[in-house]
């Protein structure tokens, strides 16, 4: 790899979601302020949407997280390629409750729900955090509302918070649609919080100097779009690059090469400062 060449302890830009790589730019920081009101109040659902890469399972990550610092009961579980049983079965064991493999699916949600009900007794707020609710099919979004009504008859402990790809809205049930009390929007990141998370993410990894000049950074922003994930790939690819020329810096040619390597628009990132 290259981080010999770039004097690094390991690669700065990892394609899998970690915390502690989370950059809490313009919009993230809005976004979990609203999240922490939506908890604070005992809202029943908060809605995350974002379009792809925009950053809404780390989010999710880091808010779980900070529910559970905070002393609240949080399970977290993306939906994608769940059926209704498995989903009962991942969240009661995230909430600890007393299930097992060979439960049927009525077992698993009456277990989930004494959880629940034994949180509530114990004025306990419980978090349901869930990735990719556009994913999941009819019958498993009936059942996530069948939980909201379940917690109603005790006294409104708990609180779902879940995600969805903004441009798949249509397939959200109408029943969950009308439940949502806060919708939370990702947008993409502004050209300051692209340089932040660069230099955040260099740092983290051991960098000792900038490995990008001032040109590059912002040629990378607009080939990028500003979306984190697009942000992510880009630089590593120009990293990988750049050690393959042996370059001591990468500069805006190096960002031409590596956005044609991922086949992203390089006019975009060819343009002047103030195109």
């Amino acid at each position: 790899m290259y981080q010999t060449h770039w004097g690094l302890e390991k690669p700065p830009f990892p394609s899998g979601l970690d915390p502690k790589l989370f950059f809490e730019g313009a919009s993230q920081r809005e976004s979990l302020a609203r999240l922490r009101f939506l908890l604070a109040h005992r809202r029943r659902l908060g809605l995350v949407l974002g379009a792809s890469g925009m950053g809404k399972s780390l989010l999710l990550s880091v808010f779980a997280e900070q529910c559970r610092l905070a002393g609240h009961a949080a399970g977290q579980v993306d939906l994608l390629g769940l059926s209704t049983r498995e989903f009962f079965w991942q969240l009661g064991n995230k909430l600890h409750a007393a299930v097992r493999t060979e439960d049927d699916l009525l077992r698993l949600f009456r277990q989930v729900a004494d959880r629940l009900q034994e949180n509530a007794l114990q004025k306990k707020q419980t978090v349901l955090l869930l990735d990719d609710l556009d994913q999941a099919g009819p019958d498993l979004q009936n059942q996530v509302q069948r939980l909201l009504r379940t917690d109603a008859a005790h006294g409104g402990w708990l609180t779902l918070v879940a995600t969805a790809n903004s441009t798949q809205l249509n397939r959200l049930g109408q029943g969950l649609l009308e439940a949502v009390d806060l919708r939370i929007d990702l947008h993409p990141w502004d050209e300051l919080d692209t340089i932040g998370y660069l230099q955040m993410a260099l740092f983290e990894a051991g960098a000792e100097r900038p490995l990008f000049d001032d040109e590059a950074m912002s040629n990378l922003h607009r080939a990028s779009e500003g979306v984190p994930r697009m942000v992510n790939r880009l630089a590593d690819s120009s990293l990988l690059a750049g050690a393959n020329h042996s370059q001591e810096m990468i500069d805006a040619s190096t960002i031409q090469a590596a956005s044609e390597a991922i086949s992203l628009p390089t006019n975009v990132a060819l343009g002047s400062a103030g195109g």
